[in-house]
């Protein structure tokens, strides 16, 4: 077997007709060889992602351990894949990458870069490398790569953008670097980490930052087969754990659920009079319509053209100030029907701010099956096998 196509450049798609950043998070693969079912996994959601998908999204999301050796036969079976996908993606270094102590075969054929930026419309997303030292167990963020970030931080403050870490562990875990970058990351620019590692869906709030993580594609512990879709919708983030062949489905992008807001502050995360709602369906068919609902309340919504996005605006309704469920539903051509749920925080009298941990995996947010999150925490860092 051998590569198909040379590594190219990455860039991004932009946002969506909608101003919606969307990307698929497609978690630790550990290849090994063709055949075997993590290879086979990654081959049908490529072809999901090819199929629902493609139209919408800015990138695919690789989070490192991609050869779960780092050797080139185990790579050149990922990339054999990954050229198939027909929306651009990136990746960053997990200690398994680093297994020969050396970037080079990572760099042949997933990256042009160990640490590297890119922007997607107004939002900046920085690829970190937590292995600055070629070393399986050396969770290790140097100065130089740390001087690097404060100066995108610094920029993006001043160009007034928001910034996305792509981080394999969480700042926490790093055993050199960890306690600078946990001042840098709390820049109010810093909205999210998006993850990999744990091998379990996770996403934690600590106040400031959310930190998100998509169960192993090749080391599985818990849950189904599938993928991970985070949007930046505005100032609000998104996250949802989609398993493989269960479409048509549809996430809520706006507004916030209670369990994501970091700032009562920021625009959409506590409603008011009127609800704006926004959301974003797929299906293996068209959608034909989308519904919202709230407290016997229900609005059809509108498909904001080029889009994936359905919006519409809800009204309070002389509600008082509450946490209310907020319900999406979609409907395809086939009659197939999805829908999507949130915790609307109506006033903010209503919001009652958690208890925060300073160690940011504390922080996970309890279980929620109908977005992924299991909160069995079965993987390396916490209950499950010793891989």
């Amino acid at each position: 077997m051998s590569v198909t196509t040379p590594l190219s450049p990455f860039h991004p798609n932009l946002p969506d007709t909608a101003g919606v950043v969307s990307w698929i998070h497609i978690g630790d693969l550990h290849m090994t060889k063709a055949g075997k079912q993590n290879h086979l996994d990654l081959v049908s959601i490529v072809e999901e992602i090819n199929r629902a998908f493609a139209d919408s999204l800015a990138f695919v999301y690789i989070p490192g351990d991609v050869a779960d050796d780092g050797s080139v036969t185990e790579y050149r079976v990922v990339r054999e894949a990954l050229d198939r996908l027909q929306v651009p993606w990136c990746s960053i270094i997990g200690d398994h990458d680093v297994h020969e102590k050396s970037f080079a075969n990572y760099l042949a054929f997933m990256a042009h870069a160990r640490h590297y930026s890119f922007e997607v419309g107004s939002d900046r997303f920085i690829a970190l490398n937590a292995f600055d030292i070629p070393d399986p167990s050396s969770f290790c963020l140097l100065d130089e790569q740390l001087d690097w970030l404060e100066e995108e931080l610094r920029q993006a403050e001043q160009e007034r953008q928001s910034i996305v870490l792509l981080l394999h562990c969480y700042p926490t875990d790093l055993k050199h670097g960890g306690d600078r970058l946990r001042q840098l990351v709390k820049s109010p620019t810093v909205r999210l980490i998006g993850m990999g590692h744990t091998h379990y869906n996770e996403v934690a709030n600590d106040g400031r930052t959310l930190y998100t993580a998509t169960r192993s594609t090749g080391q599985i512990e818990e849950g189904p087969v599938g993928f991970s879709v985070t949007n930046l919708d505005g100032r609000v983030v998104s996250w949802k754990f989609f398993p493989l062949d269960e479409l048509p489905a549809v996430m809520i992008t706006s507004p916030a659920d209670e369990r994501f807001i970091t700032d009562t502050a920021l625009e959409d995360h506590i409603a008011n009079d009127t609800v704006p709602i926004r959301a974003k369906a797929w299906g293996k068919t068209a959608i034909k319509n989308a519904v919202a609902m709230i407290e016997g309340q229900t609005v059809e919504l509108s498909r904001i053209l080029g889009s994936n996005v359905w919006q519409g605006e809800l009204h309070r309704s002389g509600l008082p100030d509450g946490v209310y469920s907020l319900t999406v539903s979609v409907e395809d051509a086939h009659g197939q029907s999805a829908e999507d749920r949130i915790r609307l925080v109506l006033g903010a009298s209503a919001y009652k701010s958690p208890n925060r941990s300073e160690r940011d995996q504390d922080n996970a947010v309890a279980v929620w099956p109908e977005r992924g999150l299991l909160a069995t925490q079965l993987g390396p860092n916490k209950n499950g096998r010793k891989w």
